[in-house]
């Protein structure tokens, strides 16, 4: 039996052994590690790997990333004109307010009888496709101001004639009860006012209706197809009262007087015509550098040929020619399917650029140039980037 002594000792002994077994397997360990580490480290500098900037990299989404966009195209020209009527000068006079024309083209316009004729089961109707965002659906017409927000459509009447998928323009215009002329600027917009003298009588609400046509004269059947038209309702322009001057002698006289029952309008939109209720959508794609458009429309002309181009600017305001589609060919139904590809383009402008569809091919042509369909380009949803990196 050992002494307490002795016992103290023996711990003592166990004790100590145990600490320097521990440290040294600590210091092998350690020793192995620091061998592993620098291992590790020559591979990585052999083979210049970075797998964290590779992960940064890839999480941003830049080096890869698709931009799309859309365009819902929808019947040009549209608008509207405001009239006015003078019984002392026996005079109407015409404001428009209207977009979508052939930039600098002159066209005919006429107050006829009756309301617009009827565009049959194939009329204007949104291109819908796989739910597009709803925060496109500002068309072309949105531009026309609040106080004319009626749609800009022509209302069936008893009139209509023919069929809206005729292949060549055989519609005549009706008879005319005035007649004047419109010349769109250089952007393809009609503001400027026209006067119609000798009118004895003030245009009759519902049961007249304005029809501009595609040429300066009416003399070819491509020149009497209407482009646009738009039934006569009456109209109260906003007036605002006269403000009391300081010194009190002119008392304020409150609303303008005699324009009541004097004033018209009429909101201008598609026609029975052929081409002229055409509606598509164009869908854009931009990768690496590469843009993808795909183009479908309906209510063409059936076996009918179009130009088809994208322009910088919007359709209130077009721009110079920035992709050439080339051209488009409708089947027997009216319908189309386009695909084009552009290289080395950078980005996709959001509502910077405008898809048309013009009446013909011959653009140097004003009536073959009429714009029959355009949409404002705008980027989708959720995108990464207004500019996908090549």
């Amino acid at each position: 039996m050992l002494k307490p002594s002795g016992l103290k000792r023996t711990i003592s002994c166990v004790t100590f052994i145990s600490i320097t077994l521990c440290t040294l397997i600590l210091m092998c360990m350690l020793l192995l590690f620091s061998t592993y580490t620098k291992a590790a480290e020559a591979h990585i500098s052999t083979t210049g790997a970075d797998p964290l900037a590779t992960t940064t990299a890839a999480a941003t989404g830049t080096a890869s990333a698709t931009v799309t966009a859309h365009a819902i195209m929808r019947h040009t020209p549209y608008g509207y004109i405001h009239m006015t009527y003078n019984a002392n000068t026996k005079s109407l006079t015409l404001d428009p307010s209207l977009s979508g024309f052939k930039p600098n083209s002159t066209h005919v316009v006429q107050i006829e009888q009756g309301t617009c004729p009827a565009m049959g089961s194939s009329g204007e109707s949104s291109f819908d496709e796989d739910n597009t965002s709803t925060q496109d659906n500002t068309s072309a017409e949105d531009s026309t101001s609040a106080e004319d927000n009626t749609a800009a459509t022509a209302t069936p009447g008893a009139t209509a004639t023919g069929t809206a998928t005729q292949a060549s323009p055989t519609a005549m215009p009706a008879v005319s009860l005035y007649s004047t002329m419109l010349t769109s600027d250089a952007t393809g917009q009609i503001k400027s006012s026209a006067t119609i003298n000798h009118v004895n009588t003030p245009p009759t609400p519902n049961n007249m209706h304005v029809s501009v046509y595609n040429g300066s004269a009416l003399k070819t059947a491509e020149q009497k197809v209407a482009i646009a038209c738009g039934n006569i309702k009456s109209y109260q322009p906003k007036t605002s009262s006269a403000t009391a001057t300081a010194t009190g002698t002119a008392p304020a006289t409150g609303t303008a007087t005699g324009t009541t029952g004097n004033t018209f309008t009429a909101n201008m939109g598609p026609t029975n015509s052929p081409n002229e209720h055409s509606t598509g959508l164009a869908r854009l794609s931009l990768t690496k550098g590469t843009l993808s458009v795909q183009f479908k429309a309906k209510g063409l002309a059936p076996n009918s040929t179009h130009a088809v181009r994208v322009y910088s600017g919007t359709c209130q305001n077009i721009g110079s020619v920035a992709y050439d589609l080339g051209t488009i060919t409708a089947d027997s139904e009216g319908k189309v399917d386009l695909s084009k590809t552009f290289k080395n383009v950078t980005s996709i402008p959001d509502n910077n650029l405008a898809a048309q569809v013009h009446y013909g091919t011959h653009l140097n042509d004003q009536v073959q140039n009429n714009p029959i369909m355009c949409g404002n380009i705008h980027l989708d949803k959720n995108q990464p980037s207004a500019t996908a990196t090549p």
